[in-house]
């Protein structure tokens, strides 16, 4: 298991309570939904990099999505 111990400022940690309370959530609570938000930004940002890579457009995607849609909506009878 790593090693999660890790320093900070003491501003910092103040910061982050702040921003926890005004958020109506526990440190921890707030810290789990930050770091989740930031995982969740870099896929998707990753995710964005490797269409361009492959010249996947926002217009194929919502084209294939719809015809996946049309297909589930003919399954299901």
């Amino acid at each position: 298991m790593p090693n999660l111990s890790v320093s900070v400022r003491e501003a910092t940690l103040q910061d982050a309570r702040t921003q926890a309370e005004a958020a109506g959530l526990t440190l921890s609570a707030w810290v789990d939904k930050t770091l989740t938000e930031a995982v969740w930004t870099a896929r998707f940002a990753r995710q964005q990099q490797r269409n361009a890579a492959l010249g996947v457009t926002s217009e194929a995607l919502d084209a294939e999505f719809s015809r996946m849609e049309e297909l589930r909506r003919r399954a299901a009878g």
